[in-house]
């Protein structure tokens, strides 16, 4: 299944993109890029390709499988935007009204590569009381798996990480994603953050629709 063209555009701030996430059955754990990958935008934001990403969703949590070209691999932290690294964030209600983060909002991030013992965690910053408490890294899952110019990372997020995660209830989650390389530009779903503070601005985040 082609799904390089399943998103729609809307005149929303600057563009709001929206498109399809599927559930995952039976025994796959882990979404798989002939079915489930998102579709790319790089058109759109006239930035290089070279990460490709795939979603599913289950009661249980949220499932990506990610892979990343390109040498080397760098990763940093607490600066992870300025090495390799994958920024994954979340509104479970989108919220697209709201502009500031939520309670329902989640900013995660995840490292190839651990730096001094510290590879994925939670970083949501909140303006306001409206918030929750940050998720133990501990709950969070991941497993990559490192080549000589690539890297494949598979990624779990189990529901008592996203607040306010109810996919039989609420089908609609607001996404975005920052894919960083050491040395390069990174790479975005939606809006590009040269120009918009992604991290605080969630009506620009993309919307996914659950379906199974």
């Amino acid at each position: 299944m082609d799904r390089s063209d399943a998103f729609s555009l809307n005149p929303v701030h600057f563009f709001a993109i929206s498109c399809s996430c599927l559930q995952l059955t039976g025994q796959n754990r882990f979404p798989s890029f002939a079915l489930h990958q998102l579709p790319s935008t790089q058109p759109l934001t006239h930035e290089d390709s070279f990460s490709s990403l795939a979603m599913g969703w289950s009661e249980e949590g949220i499932s990506l499988s990610i892979q990343v070209k390109g040498v080397p691999i760098r990763p940093r932290y607490p600066s992870i935007e300025q090495g390799d690294s994958v920024e994954l964030f979340f509104d479970t209600r989108d919220l697209k009204t709201a502009g500031f983060n939520t309670r329902f909002c989640h900013h995660f991030f995840f490292l190839p590569q651990a730096v001094e013992g510290v590879f994925k965690g939670e970083k949501t910053h909140f303006r306001t009381e409206d918030s929750h408490p940050l998720c133990n890294p501990d709950d969070l899952e991941c497993h990559t798996d490192v080549k000589k110019n690539r890297y494949l990372m598979k990624i779990f997020i189990p529901s008592q990480c996203l607040y306010g995660y109810d996919p039989m209830q609420f089908r609609r989650i607001g996404f975005t994603y920052r894919i960083n390389r050491f040395g390069g530009e990174p790479q975005h779903f939606s809006v590009v953050s040269p120009e918009y503070q992604i991290e605080q601005q969630p009506s620009l985040w993309g919307s996914l629709q659950l379906e199974s």
